[in-house]
């Protein structure tokens, strides 16, 4: 990649999506952590991630715009997730 092109997002594969499924099965099993304590971890783990990253071909800035317009994909699921939920009386 050339750092000089813009990113392109594109919707994840069924690969990727089973991947995410795995990791929400994962954190879902560690109920004794506290949101910030799981938010903490799985930065940790995002952190593993872009380290293993081939510097030849993505620059740690590139890396983080990867990191930032997912976050953002993931808020926006969660969010939309709890418009469609219905109250309970």
């Amino acid at each position: 990649m050339n750092p000089r092109v813009p990113m392109r997002t594109t919707p994840p594969t069924a690969e990727v999506i089973a991947f995410v499924n795995d990791l929400k099965a994962v954190i879902g099993r560690h109920t004794n952590l506290s949101a910030q304590e799981m938010l903490a971890g799985a930065s940790q783990l995002v952190g593993n991630l872009i380290g293993l990253q081939d510097q030849r071909t993505m620059t740690p800035d590139m890396a983080m715009e990867v990191v930032a317009a997912n976050i953002e994909t993931g808020n926006e699921t969660v969010i939309e997730g709890l418009m469609d939920t219905k109250g309970a009386a």
